[in-house]
């Protein structure tokens, strides 16, 4: 999945150790809400695109994302690879469901509660989320 955590974080990829200031997330963060308004490509997240890639990077069909198939999306050298997936795995079973990976995400970034994601809300989500795991890992 193209989620923008794991499509935007070059910086952290590359082995950055200092801590960033919100420009330098909101830097980061900026691409993903691209990369992922993808069908249609309107300035919305809608949940079916959400939720479409999931099952694209679910690649057993499980229904879940294991540490592996969310490394692999990430890339395996991401620094805070570990972090973000305990992030997510609020039930701490070692996978992500759906729910975990998507359905909550989404509900906390629609704050408006229209079932769309904007790219407002989506900046807003994704750049506190990395702050406080760059306060806390990096």
């Amino acid at each position: 999945m193209q989620l923008v955590v794991f499509s935007c974080l070059v910086v952290f990829a590359i082995g950055q150790h200092h801590h960033l200031n919100n420009h330098e997330l909101q830097q980061l963060v900026d691409p993903g809400f691209q990369s992922l308004d993808i069908n249609p490509k309107d300035g919305l997240l809608e949940h079916d695109e959400l939720s479409k890639l999931f099952d694209m990077r679910d690649t057993d069909g499980n229904g879940n994302l294991s540490r592996e198939e969310f490394g692999a999306h990430t890339g395996l050298d991401f620094l805070f690879k570990d972090p973000l997936f305990d992030h997510f795995d609020t039930d701490h079973d070692g996978v992500l469901s759906k729910d975990e990976f998507v359905e909550k995400p989404f509900a906390e970034m629609n704050q408006n509660g229209d079932s769309e994601v904007s790219r407002h809300e989506f900046d807003h989500f994704y750049t506190q989320l990395l702050h406080h795991i760059n306060q806390h890992h990096g």
